[in-house]
């Protein structure tokens, strides 16, 4: 009675490693599509709607690991919450410093881009460039990793 029931495990074993095989190993598999982390460098931004940022600006983001991210939006810093799930961003809320910058254009600048931010849906990252938009065929934030 054990032979019969050792020889169908045995025979259990066979048929499951036969069926986990991938059959022919010439027959190329399909690569599996990993999504790029955020989480690491620091992104300094370069186009805002297509435009370059003002000279003398600095705006960055740092995404961390607890869904947050940070940086400076140009004149004010800020921070907030940023998930990445199943491919999609969420940003936000985003809060700020208060302070005022009294150059031109600064604070229009640094408002489209908090708005911008808050907007994100999508992203892709190649090589050391990130970009950022309100879906997967428009493109509002351009990023260099520094």
């Amino acid at each position: 009675m054990a032979s019969w029931k050792r020889r169908a495990g045995v025979l259990l074993t066979v048929l499951g490693i036969v069926g986990c095989s991938s059959g022919d190993a010439t027959t190329p598999t399909a690569p599996i599509a990993a999504t790029v982390s955020l989480v690491g460098p620091d992104w300094s931004l370069t186009t805002l709607g297509g435009k370059s940022v003002l000279d003398g600006t600095k705006l960055t983001a740092a995404f961390s690991s607890e869904d947050a991210v940070s940086g400076s939006a140009g004149c004010n810093s800020y921070f907030g919450r940023a998930r990445v799930e199943a491919g999609r961003l969420s940003v936000g809320p985003l809060g700020s410093t208060m302070m005022a910058c009294g150059r031109d254009g600064v604070m229009e600048q640094e408002m489209a881009y908090l708005a911008s931010l808050q907007a994100a849906t999508s992203y892709t990252v190649q090589g050391d460039e990130l970009r950022l938009g309100p879906s997967a065929g428009e493109v509002t934030l351009v990023f260099a990793s520094r």
